[in-house]
Order: structure tokens, then sequence, then C-alpha cells
């Protein structure tokens, strides 16, 4: 048994904050949800990050009995995304621990977990809208750009099927990782009656994190990243599983310090990641109008 006096230190264990504020950093995120998460390069050196893509090898070649098939190789290109690393901290007091309502402790782990969050959501977003076009041979990044549908007008079901048509004769609702769409979007959504709104889903329905709903078939997520107050126009982002990447350098981290002259306790967590779009044709950027609908 351990004896002497406990001090509010006492109640931070970096080990436990980090079981913690690992997995609530995954559950706070949306995009992430959309994602293909990986953790195989840890420890690993090196400041980037390899994603595959590869080409189509064609549709199958008519045989004739006897006669032996040509090969076919199978060509992959090279992408590289920039391991980043993502931190917050956070400065408790003894006094704040000591006599707040409720539980500092608690609440700032929830708050260091959601500002990562949001920050590696960002950076999803961002992968999957990236546009890079190759400047020559000192360009080791490829020419690169997601799928694209324009309008004037506000997000709809018309908006959505030009969307899934890019996709071609293999679309299939059950391959789709989700749609992303933004509040006002979302308002937009509201008056289609395609969509099905998830409170119509039933109590027992499991609704993944930001998830409001559906429309043919696939789910729909709200998260305004990447938006800003004005803007007259909003992105919404159709992702096919597998397209977005999530890959961790290093899994979340906490470390404290303790401030004896001031009596406080320092929280601090970092991340090492790498986000990228590893199929170009397995995103569609929908681009509509910002405005929302007058009641």
């Amino acid at each position: 048994m351990a004896t002497g006096t406990t001090t509010t230190n006492d109640l931070i264990v970096p080990e436990v904050w980090a079981d913690a504020v690992g997995p609530t950093i995954l559950g706070r995120a949306v995009w992430a949800q959309l994602a293909t998460v990986d953790s195989t390069l840890a420890g690993k050196p090196g400041e980037r990050v390899g994603f595959p893509k590869y080409a189509y090898i064609g549709d199958a070649d008519e045989l004739t009995e006897g006669v032996a098939m040509d090969t076919t190789k199978l060509e992959m290109t090279d992408s590289w995304a920039t391991i980043k690393e993502a931190g917050k901290a956070v400065e408790l007091t003894d006094s704040a621990t000591l006599y707040a309502l409720g539980d500092p402790n608690d609440q700032a782990r929830v708050q260091i977990a959601l500002s990562v969050a949001r920050k590696i959501d960002a950076d999803l977003r961002a992968a999957a809208l990236h546009e890079h076009t190759n400047a020559g041979p000192e360009d080791d990044e490829q020419t690169t750009a997601p799928l694209k549908v324009t309008v004037a007008g506000p997000l709809n079901w018309n908006v959505f099927t030009r969307a899934t048509a890019l996709f071609g004769d293999e679309y299939d609702p059950a391959e789709v990782a989700g749609l992303v769409i933004t509040t006002a979007q979302h308002t937009q959504l509201l008056n289609d009656p395609r969509f099905i709104s998830a409170d119509s889903f039933g109590a027992d329905a499991v609704l993944l994190r930001g998830q409001v709903g559906k429309i043919g078939q696939v789910r729909i997520f709200v998260s305004d990243r990447g938006t800003a107050p004005g803007d007259t126009t909003h992105k919404a982002v159709l992702v096919i599983r597998g397209a977005l990447a999530l890959k961790y350098k290093r899994q979340p981290i906490v470390e404290t310090d303790r401030d004896i002259l001031r009596r406080t306790n320092i929280i601090t967590t970092n991340v090492h990641y790498g986000t990228h779009r590893s199929n170009d044709r397995g995103v569609v950027v929908i681009t509509t109008s910002a405005t929302i609908p007058e009641a």
C-alpha cells in the first residue's frame, strides 16, 4: 500500500490518460470514420509516408483453348505524405482541481482529445480535396485530383446522383464510406424528400459520430471543418471505402509536468500521423451554394 500525502498531481497518470485520450480522439472525429486507419508506421524512421496507387489492369481477355494467356503488368505509382505532429496542452491549478464543480481532469481529457480529433479531421478533409499538377522531373508527386461536381444551387438528390454517376457502372452504395456535408448543406437536404433523417431510424439504431441521416443508402455526416463565415459555396465530399488513409507514426502520448511555484499541473498530448487520398477516383468533391433556405 502506498503511503504519503496525495496531491493533485497523483490524479494525473500519463499512461492512463493516454489510454483514454487515444480512443476518444477517433471517437470524436468525423472524417476519421471514413478513412482507413493504420498504425504500422510506429517505430519506423522517416519523415514521409508512402501511399501506393494501383492502375486498373483492364478487362479480362477472351481465351482460346490450348493457347497460353498473355500476362499483364500490375502498375503502381508512389504518392507521399509528410508526417505531421499535432498536440495540445492544458494547465490545471490546484485550486481549480480541488474547488471546481465537476471534474476538471475529465474535462481536460475530453478537450484535449476533441482538439486533436478536429485537427486530424481538418487534415483528412484537406487530403480529400488535394490537387497537384506534376511540375517535371524534380517533382516526385504525381498529378492528382479528386473527381468533381459543381452546381450553382443547393445540395439535393439530383446533385447527389450526378456525383455517384462519376463512379460509373461499378458504383455500389455498400462500398461508400459516407458523404460529408456542411451544416448549410444539411439544411438544404432537409427539404429533399429523398433524404432520410437519422431521427427516423428508431431508438435502437446505431449512429456514428456526426451522422445525420442517409440518402440513396449512403450515410451522411456533418462536419464544418474547412468552412468559414461568409463562404458563398460549400464542398461536400463523397468517399469510397479505402480512398482516404490515416497512418499513425506514433499514437497519442500524454506527458505531465509540475510547476511547484505556481501550484499547477501541465498536461500535454501529441500525435504523429500522415493523411492522404490514396484513390483519386474514390473521392467526389461536390461544390454547391452555401445558402440556407428560408423557413
